[in-house]
């Protein structure tokens, strides 16, 4: 793995909650992405959870599988989830694994210039 893996979770008020990945999402690191989206999805009080790859430079199939899973646990949970900014690569990997439709760019209006703000 090259680029390194993180996330951040940012609470968005009004029940959504955002988690920002950043780096690559590779067989290494799948499994704790699952887990942190499951765990976000089960926080109490959230009603949409929406997955920022932004900053996400690859993904790979563990990649794939943990935002599968990840919808899994917010459906359990009776959230809305969403995945935003998914481009280039990351964005033809989740075409070419016939999921596109994680990747939704009107599904939730999320204040972007106080993450400017706070370099988030």
């Amino acid at each position: 793995m090259n680029g390194a893996f993180g996330t951040r979770k940012h609470d968005e008020g009004q029940g959504v909650v955002r988690i920002a990945v950043h780096g690559e999402i590779d067989e290494d690191v799948g499994a704790a992405l699952t887990m942190i989206i499951r765990n976000a999805a089960e926080q109490g009080g959230l009603n949409t959870l929406v997955v920022d790859l932004e900053r996400c430079s690859f993904l790979a199939a563990a990649g794939v599988r943990s935002l599968i899973e990840g919808r899994r646990a917010a459906w359990e949970c009776g959230c809305a989830y969403r995945v935003i900014n998914a481009n280039g690569i990351v964005e033809q990997v989740l075409e070419a694994a016939g999921v596109p439709e994680l990747k939704s760019l009107h599904a939730v209006t999320l204040d972007t210039s106080r993450w400017l703000r706070e370099g988030l």
